[in-house]
């Protein structure tokens, strides 16, 4: 249940902390930190526990939207008003805020379980956090938010004004994450030119 590409890049991007260092790891919290050895059955360990509570965090969304629409419908049943769209934002507000709570939980886990093991190595510098940055981000991801923001532009054009009044800022975000899109385009490329 919930495996879907989100989740899974999600679950490797914690299983990628775990950098491999001949019969064992070395931990870097946010693939940045100072590192820190660990065991492979250690490694195994964080990354099952890792994608537990993942999983527990995403089940408990279903219940509670279901306790969140059966409140709304008993408590408020004019839904269209603003108190009804105020309680509606507060509800959500209330079952996003432990899902992240539990994400961080579950993330930060393995610095919290390894905090006075001692360190192998100093945290990566800027120079090497954005050479692995870099490596990781593809052209592709880079397009899927240029073509994103062509379909908001056409989507919102079909509702709204987008050339007059409020209406452009439509057109001035999508110009920023098209030009935000091409402007890291441009530093992969010369980064691996380099």
């Amino acid at each position: 249940m919930f495996s879907n590409p989100h989740f899974d890049r999600v679950r490797q991007l914690f299983a990628d902390q775990f950098e491999p260092d001949g019969g064992s790891f070395l931990y870097r919290k946010g693939m940045k930190g100072a590192a820190i050895r660990v065991s492979e059955a250690e490694r195994d360990e964080f990354v099952a526990v890792f994608n537990r509570r993942l999983r527990y965090s995403m089940w408990s969304i279903a219940p509670a939207t279901v306790i969140l629409i059966l409140l709304l419908v008993w408590l408020v049943p004019d839904i269209d008003n603003t108190a009804g769209n105020v309680a509606m934002w507060i509800g959500i507000a209330a079952i996003i805020a432990p899902f992240l709570g539990g994400y961080y939980w579950a993330w930060n886990s393995p610095a919290r379980e390894l905090e006075r093991r001692p360190q192998e190595g100093a945290a990566l510098s800027e120079e090497e956090v954005r050479q692995l940055k870099f490596s990781k981000m593809t052209y592709g991801q880079l397009g899927i938010a240029v073509l994103a923001a062509i379909a908001l532009v056409w989507k919102m054009s079909a509702a709204t004004d987008i050339f007059h009044g409020w209406g452009m800022l439509w057109l001035i975000f999508a110009g920023l994450l098209i030009a935000g899109a091409g402007i890291q385009a441009l530093r992969k490329w010369h980064y691996e030119r380099g």
